[in-house]
């Protein structure tokens, strides 16, 4: 019974997780979940690299929590004002205000090292991945966990790599937990180990309605596009094809990205990644007149030319995908190692085939109420085209205009 309240709670950090998915890239997507007498006060992710762990935030929230709703807790924490010398007239607010303005991982580290108060005793930490045990741009979390010594710590997925590996280590003398929904955890891995093992990550992005139209008018909602402009910007590359530049002509940019990804901290530069078109006719003189001849874009004439290392978003549609797959297998150029897909709930018939009369001749489109897992359709459809592994294949599939449902075959 046990086993299956972990797994309950350690489910809702993964699915919080795959909100940021390859958005902390080279780093780890991971999501930290707190629970405190069966209730959950605290639900974080990393969201981007350099920024505070899942960890962190979730210490930061859970703090809050309890200075706000824990009556023990705040008796705590006041005793600990006193003795840190705090005379604001009403501390908890203070310090509330204090930490709710901490955006600095080592600030947020250092205030709930200072003022923790032992509250975290009777807390449950579910972590998808193992706290990482190295200073890096942001100190160890499993020196803050230590440190304010919750009651257990679930843990999903061991990490291996050797600069972060040893937290459990680390913990010592706190009740650990390994394994609980580690293979779901280890499917929220797959962008970064793939990172780990070839210094790179190659994804394909495309967007279609049901019936698999792809071509007629917009198909992302809000969501979607804040998303994918996110991406762009942590991406080192996108790619795409001469033939989707001459009939879209698309601007590439990040303008839907959200400030915390859009802008270089160091610069305060807008974020944009190098372009490059894949093309075998297409000239150089030909960019200027697309909407894309301000940015930094390259014309290489074979998928060779496609750089091995970094993050690469290569955006089109079903036949530059099965043309890729062809010519990456032809050449031994680097691979796909996902297929990230936008499903719009929609589709269009033609009208007039069916009708002849004038006023028939339309598109009649179909929004969709319900919906079965997909899974099973998605994995059949990867065996049967022999052209990438199921594991490797990450859907999107919206139901509505403002929820998104993640599948993972």
């Amino acid at each position: 019974m046990k086993y299956d309240s972990d797994s309950h709670f350690m489910r809702i950090a993964l699915h919080y997780a795959w909100n940021f998915q390859t958005l902390t890239l080279p780093n780890p997507c991971v999501g930290t979940l707190v629970v405190c007498n069966n209730t959950i006060i605290a639900l974080q992710a990393h969201t981007k690299a350099g920024m505070p762990h899942a960890e962190v935030l979730a210490c930061k929230e859970a703090f809050l929590y309890k200075i706000q709703y824990d009556d023990s807790a705040k008796k705590a924490v006041l005793q600990s004002c006193k003795q840190q010398g705090i005379t604001h007239e009403n501390p908890l607010i203070y310090l509330a205000t204090i930490l709710q303005n901490m955006q600095d991982s080592i600030q947020i580290h250092d205030f709930i090292t200072k003022y923790h108060s032992e509250i975290f005793h009777e807390c449950e930490f579910f972590v998808t991945l193992e706290p990482c045990n190295h200073y890096g741009k942001t100190p160890p979390c499993a020196k803050l966990l230590r440190t304010i010594k919750p009651k257990r710590i679930i843990i999903a997925h061991e990490d291996n790599t050797p600069h972060a590996s040893g937290g459990a280590n680390t913990l010592l003398g706190i009740d650990l937990i390994f394994g609980v929904l580690q293979h779901e955890a280890h499917a929220l891995l797959f962008p970064f180990l793939q990172w780990q093992q070839h210094k790179g990550f190659m994804l394909f992005k495309v967007a279609h309605r049901l019936h698999g139209d792809y071509k007629h008018g917009t198909i992302s909602n809000e969501d979607s596009r804040i998303f994918t402009h996110n991406m762009r910007c942590i991406a080192d590359y996108i790619i795409i094809s001469g033939a989707t530049l001459r009939q879209d002509n698309p601007r590439l940019d990040t303008r839907f990205a959200l400030a915390s990804y859009a802008y270089d901290k160091e610069s305060c530069m807008r974020k944009q990644p190098k372009i490059l078109i894949l093309s075998k006719t297409m000239q150089e003189d030909e960019l200027t007149h697309y909407n894309i001849a301000d940015k930094e874009v390259s014309i290489i004439r074979c998928v060779t030319q496609i750089p091995k290392y970094g993050f690469k978003v290569i955006e089109g549609g079903f036949a530059f995908l099965h043309s890729l797959l062809h010519d990456i297998a032809l050449y031994d150029a680097p691979q796909i190692d996902c297929i990230m897909g936008y499903v719009a709930p929609t589709f269009a018939l033609d009208m007039a085939i069916f009708h002849q009369a004038q006023t028939y001749k339309h598109n009649a489109y179909y929004t969709l109420a319900y919906s079965a897992m997909l899974t099973q359709f998605w994995t059949q459809k990867a065996q049967q085209n022999n052209t990438i592994s199921p594991n490797n294949i990450l859907y999107y599939l919206f139901l509505s205009q403002d929820k998104a449902k993640q599948v993972y075959v």
